[in-house]
C-alpha cells in the first residue's frame, strides 16, 4: 500500500517563507499609506515574470508558491479596505498570471476555475473573451483536467456573450475528445443542443443518427435524450 507523506512545514526553505512575509508586509505598509488615496490612485496588476524564474526561487515548493502567487492575485481587488471592482482589473495581465501560474503548477485546476467561476463575473464581453481564451488554453494543454470548465466557458459564450457560433465551436471541442474519456452524457451533447438552436437540423440529425447507430451508447438516459431530439429535430425539418 502506497504511504502518503506530508510535508513538514519546517522543511519549506526558509527563504520562501521569507519572501512572502515580506510581500505581505509591503501590501500592509502600501495599504496604509494610501488609505487616505483618491480611487486614481489605484494600483494595477504587476506584469508576471517568466515561469522558469517563479521556479527558480521556490526550490522545490513549485504548489506553495503557485498557491501564494494565486492569493497575491486575489487579494488585489481589495485595497484601501474596500472591494475593487472587476472592471477596474487588466485583464490582459490577469490572463497573462493566470496562463504563468498554471505553468508553475501544472496539476492545478484552480486558474481554469478562477477564470471561469470568479473572473467572468464581470459585465464586459472584451474581458470575458479572454476569460473564455484562458480556458481554452489550459483546456488543449490538459483535457481531461479541464473539460468541465470548457462546459463553463461554452455557456459564457452562448447566455453572457450571445454568440453560439463560438459556443459551438468549444461545444465540438469537448464533443470530439476520445471516448476512452469518460464524460458525463450532457457534456459531450452540448453540440447537438447548440446545432439545434442555430436551425442545424440537418447536421444535427446525421450526428444523432451516427451516434445512435454505432451501438457506443449504452445509457438508458443518455438514449432516451437522443431519440427525443432526433425527433424534435425530425418534426422541425418536415414543417420547414
Amino acid at each position: 500500500m502506497m504511504t502518503v507523506q506530508h510535508r513538514n512545514l519546517r522543511q519549506i526553505p526558509v527563504h520562501l517563507v521569507v519572501f512572502f512575509i515580506l510581500f505581505f508586509c509591503a501590501q500592509l505598509i502600501y495599504h496604509h499609506s494610501n488609505s487616505e488615496a483618491s480611487d486614481a490612485s489605484y494600483k494595477k496588476l504587476e506584469v508576471p515574470l517568466e515561469p522558469e524564474f517563479y521556479r527558480s526561487i521556490s526550490f522545490g515548493s513549485d504548489k506553495l508558491l503557485s498557491y501564494l502567487l494565486l492569493l497575491g492575485i486575489q487579494l488585489h481587488d481589495n485595497q484601501k479596505g474596500l472591494h475593487v471592482s472587476y472592471s477596474h482589473l487588466d485583464y490582459s495581465l490577469l490572463s497573462d498570471w493566470l496562463l504563468t501560474i498554471d505553468e508553475i503548477n501544472p496539476e492545478s485546476g484552480y486558474p481554469a476555475f478562477l477564470a471561469s467561476r470568479v473572473y467572468s463575473h464581470v459585465n464586459d464581453k472584451a474581458k470575458l473573451r479572454l476569460m473564455v481564451d484562458v480556458i481554452q488554453k489550459l483546456f488543449k494543454k490538459n483535457p481531461q483536467q479541464h473539460w468541465r470548465r470548457m462546459t463553463e466557458a461554452c455557456l459564457l459564450l452562448k447566455h453572457q456573450l450571445n454568440d453560439l457560433p463560438a459556443a459551438l465551436k468549444v461545444a465540438e471541442q469537448i464533443s470530439s475528445l476520445p471516448k476512452t474519456m469518460k464524460l458525463p452524457f450532457w457534456a459531450r451533447d452540448m453540440k447537438l443542443v447548440l446545432l439545434d438552436e442555430l436551425n442545424q437540423y440537418e447536421s444535427a440529425q446525421i450526428l444523432i443518427s451516427s451516434m445512435l447507430q454505432s451501438g457506443e451508447i449504452t445509457d438508458e438516459d443518455e438514449l432516451r435524450f437522443l431519440k427525443g431530439r432526433l425527433l424534435k429535430i425530425q418534426q422541425a425539418l418536415s414543417r420547414n
